[in-house]
This record gives C-alpha cells, structure tokens and sequence, in this order.
C-alpha cells in the first residue's frame, strides 16, 4: 500500500458485506442489553425481552438463512424481536439481511436505532459509519464513531474501518492511534502497513523507514511492504533505496502498477529520464485510468525536450479527469511558455475552481495576465497567492494537532 493507497481502498472496505460485524460483534459492549421489559406495549400488556437461550435461537436460525441467501426471511424472523429492543446482535443481524437483500435505507435506519440506543456498542457504530461511507457521508461516519473505544478484543475489521474513517476525516492523530492498536492486537504484514499508511500521511516518513526497516526480514517477500517502505524512502530523499526496493517489489509482482509508478518517480529523481518513461509507460500499460500517471509521463518528455509529446500526455490525462489539478495546471505552464495566456488563463482558473489552495496556479496566473498586459489582474492574483500560501501554512495541522492528509487530486 502507498500513501494514498489506504483512502483508495476505502471503496473495498466499505463496500464489504455487514454480515461479518454482525457475527463477529465481540467487544466488551456486544453484551448489552435492555431492561427486560419494553415501553411498546399494547392495551396495557407488557412486552418482555426473551430469555438469552431463546434470542440466541432466533439469531443462529437468522444467520442459517443469511447463509442460504435467504434474507428477507432472516429480516422477518428477526423483526419482532428488534421491536423489543432487547439484544443489539439482533439490530447489527437484521441491518445486514437488509443490506444483504438490496435495501439499503433499510440496514441504515435499523443500525441508526441501534446507535442511539447503544451509543458505546463499537461494532454498532463501526457498521453504521460504513454503511454512511458508502453514501459518502464523511462526516456523519465520523460522527457515528464518536464513541468507538478499541480494546484489544476489539475486531481487526472494526479497527481498520476506524482507521479509515479517522483518515478521511483527517483526524489523523487518532487514525495513527487506533492503527497502533491494531497492529498490537493483531501483528501481521497488513496491520503494520496500516500503521506505516496512517504515519505517512502525517508526513512522518522517516518514522516509517525506521518502523518498517526492522520488520524488513519478516516480510521482506511481500511487495506491498516494499512498496510502502520505498515510498517513505522516496518522501526521506533516499531515492537510491526506493529503487532497490521497489525493483525487489516488481520481481516479485510484475504487475504492480503502484511499484512501476513509484519506481519511475525514484528514477526521474536519479536522473534516469529514459528508464523512468519506459517504467511510466508500463504502469499505464497496467492500469491506463490514472491521471496522474500520464501527468508524470508529461513531466519526463519534457525533460527530454519532448514538447509536443508532453501535451498529448497532460491531453490524457484531463480526457480521463477534466478536473485533475497538477494537468491543468502544467497545460497552463506550457501555454504561457508557447505564448498562449489566453488558453492558459482557462486553464489556470479550471484547476483552482476545483483546488482554490493551488498556489502554482495562482503563480502562473499571474504571468498569463501579465502577458496579456492585464496589470489589474495580475496584481489580483499576486495577492491571492499570498493568501493561499499563508492560509495553506497555518492549516498545515489540524484540530487534533497533526499533519493535514495530502489532497488526492495531487500527484508527486
């Protein structure tokens, strides 16, 4: 895993069924119960909870029927005892067969229940932030997860999607925590990487060269581990070890798209302009979707001179992403350098509708509106840039005390 690649795989992780958090609810508050007799009674008669031996009938009948696909009938045998309010596994059980059946606004309305009625229930609020993950609802993840406290017991999933969770909302100090747990309660190659993502994007890279170079005998053999530590060496300036890792990455994973990417960056770096494009070429061969390799690409043929073949890459790259700020904004440069401030204003404003803390855009503004004899303008967007670039320095930490996580719009 790179440094991005943790809030890339958010898609996968959120994407998982429900059904493992609901049967694997094993922390401290999955015992949780309510008093046994419920408000919803009927003509003055009393609900009462069943007794544990009779829930946990219901639940073994709803997790064989889940098993058979059988959902909508899981939903119906667990219905009246979710009424009850009695057992949290119940709710957690029954937002998975809704899922599981194809409604959605179903498994979140149950799980939003059995948040407000077991706040503390960390697999409760760790299905519920998935499940507004899914919609993209960020902060409300965030929110659900308020009163997540890991302990050592606490699911290996349910941390992982806490983690996430705290990444995307850029609460990284506690991210770096809960990894750190995990690692601890489940020490393997997955969760250490975990950990090195969250320290990464708290630009604590020569923490991570330290971290993950003790662990290099253990799992030396697995590329995503070589991949993670070359990419901390790239960000420590050790571009000469980030090219011996991620050569051992590829040997042992010729298609690794993020390997041949990140080891055309260590070659640019050295100066090997002629390898670095031909490693640039593999990784789009590999996985041709990625803006930001095609930009990278760009960036190489220029060096090499290559104008004309520099623009048919950048082209690529915003045919795939209009919005993909470093292309905009290299197109603007070359368009200045070709005398085009008119094209490359167009271009320019594009790249800091969308990323308005762009300060080269602001930079280059300014040039395109001096050539086009626009004083007014350019003064403008001088100004602008040193208030993008003030602002951008005092948010460079956030509310928890750390490192803000890099825009993924941005490429190295």
């Amino acid at each position: 895993m790179g440094k991005l690649a943790l809030i890339a795989a958010l898609a996968a992780i959120v994407c998982l069924s429900g059904i493992p958090m609901a049967v694997r609810a094993a922390d401290q508050h999955n015992n949780e119960v309510m008093p046994q007799t419920s408000s919803g009674a009927r003509s003055g008669t009393e609900k009462r909870c069943p007794s544990q031996q009779e829930t946990e009938i219901v639940l073994s009948k709803a997790s064989a029927l889940m098993g058979q696909a059988k959902y909508h009938e899981a939903a119906d045998s667990l219905q009246p005892l979710s009424g009850l309010r009695c057992d949290p596994r119940v709710s957690l059980l029954l937002a998975a067969a809704f899922e599981e059946g194809g409604d959605r606004p179903k498994a979140e309305q149950t799980l939003q229940r059995a948040h407000s009625l077991w706040p503390s229930n960390n697999s409760i609020a760790a299905s519920l932030a998935r499940e507004y993950l899914g919609s993209g609802q960020v902060d409300k993840a965030a929110q659900a997860l308020g009163h997540f406290h890991a302990t050592a017991t606490t699911p290996m999933q349910e941390m992982e999607l806490g983690v996430v969770v705290f990444i995307a909302s850029h609460q990284l100090v506690s991210a770096r925590a809960l990894a750190e747990m995990a690692y601890k309660s489940y020490p393997s190659v997955h969760s250490l990487l975990l950990l090195a993502n969250a320290m990464q994007l708290q630009g604590r890279f020569k923490d991570v060269v330290a971290l993950l170079g003790g662990k290099r005998d253990a799992y030396g053999g697995s590329p995503a581990f070589l991949i993670t530590l070359a990419e901390s060496e790239y960000d420590s300036i050790l571009y000469d070890a980030a090219r011996s890792d991620l050569e051992r990455a590829i040997s042992l994973d010729q298609n690794s798209y993020q390997a041949h990417f990140l080891l055309a960056n260590a070659l640019f770096k050295l100066g090997n302009v002629d390898q670095a494009i031909s490693e640039y070429r593999l990784a789009i061969g590999l996985s041709p979707d990625q803006p930001r390799t095609y930009y990278q690409l760009a960036i190489a043929l220029q060096a090499k001179q290559d104008q004309a073949g520099a623009e048919d890459e950048l082209a690529k790259a915003l045919s795939i992403d209009g919005h993909y700020a470093p292309a905009l904004i290299e197109t603007g440069r070359l368009l200045i350098s070709q005398n085009r401030p008119s094209d490359a204003v167009t271009q320019l404003n594009l790249a800091i509708k969308d990323n308005p803390n762009a300060e080269q855009a602001y930079f280059l503004l300014a040039k395109a509106y001096s050539q086009l004899g626009d004083k007014e303008k350019s003064d403008e967007m001088a100004k602008r840039l040193v208030a993008v670039r003030n602002a951008n320095w005092k948010s460079s930490g956030n509310k928890d005390g750390s490192q803000s996580a890099p825009n993924p719009a941005t490429s190295r």
